[in-house]
């Protein structure tokens, strides 16, 4: 319809022209011009809706280019998500792996806790039997530590008795002296059981300090004191003196450690040798090493190894004999076992033997 109204003017334009005049033209242009305004203003209104659908057509292309980035946004979201499921099935299925051997170690461990109640159980019933057991012997201690103690009494009684020992020799330095002697000394055995059960030396030159132990200086000063009122009684001189000591040692039965001990080599302190009355010949010469140590005479003992025999070395003026030569002294021979040894002798047997020499006080 709009196309048939659209061409009239036009052929009534070409009309007027043909008609020769621009009456014609008047005419047809008079006629028609309310119909071309019309249209000016509907293209008009169209032009404006076109302009608006421009608009939004741009708004939607803006729009359009907007849900592109969000789409491209989304899609990268989507792919990191994906991604993320990945790894989370990932990590799902090393925890249900861990889960599994958690499990596996789960039943194992319910197994052994299983094991260890029946070892438990079994253990309280031992407990229980053991308990019963602990109160008999708890009984049997009671009554073995009231044995005890009546026994550390009846021991403390018997450590506190006193055996006198007696000892009788003979020694004369002439014919106006006397030639028998006797001497008695009280040892209590309790002094006598702490040095029975008193730590041995392990070696010969250790044996020193069995010369120099304290704990007899009462008894080795008591013995002293009686020797040297004898001399002064006796008007003994020095080297009588010491014969004198190695004379009242001599007399004391040489004893066999193996036979008078379980030990085949068991060197006496100077009160055993006193109270067993007797010793090998390492007993006796640290008696007399500590006697003539005592009464202030330099002494050593003699270890000939090669002997296997010990013996005593005096350094005295005056006296001669069989002598070893040490630091520039002369060290004479004492023998302290058999009798009627005197300074100097020195048996046939070990004339050639070497000794080691260990000063009392060095």
């Amino acid at each position: 319809m709009k196309g048939s109204i659209s061409k009239i003017p036009i052929l009534l334009l070409i009309f007027g022209l043909l008609m020769g005049g621009g009456g014609g033209y008047f005419l047809v242009t008079n006629n028609y011009e309310p119909v071309i305004k019309e249209y000016k203003t509907q293209i008009a209104d169209k032009t404006n809706e076109i302009s608006q659908l421009s608009i939004q057509v741009s708004d939607l292309e803006v729009e359009k280019s907007n849900f592109k980035s969000h789409i491209i946004t989304l899609e990268a979201d989507l792919d990191e998500a994906e991604d993320s499921i990945s790894s989370y099935e990932s990590e799902i299925s090393a925890q249900e792996k861990q889960v599994s051997t958690l499990e596996s170690d789960l039943d194992v461990a319910e197994e052994t806790i299983f094991s260890y109640a029946s070892k438990i159980s079994a253990l309280e019933t031992q407990v229980r039997s053991l308990q019963a057991y602990q109160n008999i012997y708890t009984n049997i201690v009671s009554t073995l530590q009231a044995d005890t103690d009546v026994l550390e009494t009846r021991l403390e009684d018997i450590s506190n008795i006193v055996v006198t020992q007696h000892y009788s020799w003979e020694y004369s330095s002439g014919w106006y002296s006397s030639s028998e002697w006797t001497w008695d000394l009280p040892i209590s055995l309790g002094t006598y059981f702490n040095y029975h059960y008193k730590e041995r030396p392990e070696s010969w030159s250790d044996w020193i300090d069995m010369v120099n132990d304290p704990d007899d200086d009462f008894y080795i000063s008591s013995m002293v004191q009686h020797i040297n009122s004898a001399a002064y009684s006796e008007g003994f001189t020095e080297s009588q003196k010491v014969d004198f000591v190695i004379a009242f040692v001599q007399s004391l039965p040489y004893t066999v450690d193996s036979v008078t001990t379980d030990w085949n080599e068991y060197p006496r302190y100077p009160l055993e040798t006193l109270f067993d009355r007797g010793g090998d010949c390492e007993d006796t010469s640290i008696l007399v090493a500590a006697l003539l140590d005592r009464m202030g005479y330099d002494v050593c003992l003699l270890l000939l190894s090669h002997a296997n025999h010990c013996a005593v070395g005096i350094s005295l003026e005056g006296v001669s004999g069989s002598y070893y030569d040490h630091d520039g002294k002369q060290y004479y021979y004492l023998e302290t076992t058999g009798e009627g040894w005197e300074i100097g002798d020195l048996p046939s047997s070990i004339i050639d033997s070497r000794a080691f020499i260990y000063p009392v006080n060095p």
